[in-house]
C-alpha cells in the first residue's frame, strides 16, 4: 500500500477548485429578469398607451397623459432591466470564445438601456405635468410641449444615445454568440437582424411589430442563455 506524500492534498485541492463557479440560482435570476424585461417592453408596444410616435403635441397628449406615463416608466425599467440581464447571460456564455466581443457589447447594452430609460421617462413625465391644468392652463401646457418639440435635444439626446448604443451593442452580443456556438445559431442571426430592422422605413406601428418580435427573441434567449450557462 502505498502512502501519499504530505502536503499532496493540499497542493491539488487549490486546484480543483480553481476557476469561476456559476450558481444556478443567479443564473436562473438574471435570465428570468431579462424575460420579465423584454415581456413588459412588449406589453407596452402592444398597449401603445401613446399616440403616434414623435407626437408631442398637447391635444395628442393629454387624452392620454396617465396612461402614457405609466407607458414610459414601465417600458423604460423593463427596457433597463433586459439590456443588463442579456449582457451579464452573454459574458457567461461566451466567456470561452467571443468573450472580448461580449464584454464590448455588454458595456454599450448597458449603458444605452439606461440611456434609453432616463430618455424615455423625462418625455413621459414632462408630458404629464405640461397637461396638468392643476398646475398650468391649457394654452400655457401648449405653449410647453411646442417649445419642446421645437427644442427637443434635453430631453430626446438621452434617448437617442441610448438606442444607438444598444443597436451597436447588440450586434456585438449577437456577433460573440455566434462566436461562442452555445445557442442555437438562428437566435444572434435573428437577434442581428431584427437589431438592424428597426431602421427600416416602416410606419410606426410596423416598427412596433419589429421591436415586439425583438421583445420575444430575447424572451426566447433568456431560455437558450441560462441553459447554456449552466452547462458543464
Amino acid at each position: 500500500m502505498q502512502t501519499q506524500p504530505a502536503g499532496t492534498a493540499a497542493a491539488v485541492e487549490p486546484l480543483r477548485s480553481a476557476g469561476p463557479t456559476v450558481r444556478p440560482a443567479l443564473v436562473t435570476t438574471v435570465a428570468t429578469a431579462l424575460a420579465l424585461g423584454a415581456a413588459t417592453v412588449a406589453g407596452v408596444l402592444l398597449w401603445q398607451p401613446w399616440t403616434e410616435r414623435d407626437d408631442f403635441a398637447y391635444d395628442a397628449v393629454e387624452p392620454v397623459r396617465d396612461a402614457a406615463w405609466a407607458g414610459s416608466a414601465l417600458d423604460g425599467f423593463g427596457f433597463a432591466v433586459a439590456c443588463g440581464a442579456l449582457s451579464v447571460l452573454v459574458c457567461l456564455v461566451a466567456a470561452a470564445r467571443g468573450a472580448r466581443w461580449a464584454h464590448a457589447g455588454a458595456v454599450l447594452t448597458t449603458l444605452g438601456g439606461m440611456f434609453f430609460a432616463a430618455g424615455i421617462f423625462a418625455f413621459g413625465a414632462l408630458g404629464w405635468y405640461a397637461t396638468s391644468t392643476d398646475a398650468l392652463s391649457a394654452g400655457a401646457g401648449a405653449g410647453l410641449l411646442t417649445y419642446v418639440e421645437d427644442h427637443p435635444e434635453r430631453v430626446a439626446a438621452p434617448q437617442l444615445a441610448g438606442f444607438l448604443l444598444t443597436t451597436v451593442g447588440l450586434l456585438l452580443l449577437a456577433t460573440a454568440l455566434g462566436r461562442a456556438r452555445a445557442v442555437p445559431r438562428w437566435l444572434p442571426v435573428a437577434l442581428a437582424v431584427l437589431t438592424v430592422g428597426q431602421f427600416a422605413p416602416v410606419p410606426s406601428r410596423g416598427l412596433d411589430l419589429i421591436q415586439v418580435v425583438l421583445m420575444a427573441v430575447l424572451v426566447a434567449s433568456a431560455w437558450y442563455l441560462r441553459r447554456a450557462a449552466l452547462r458543464p
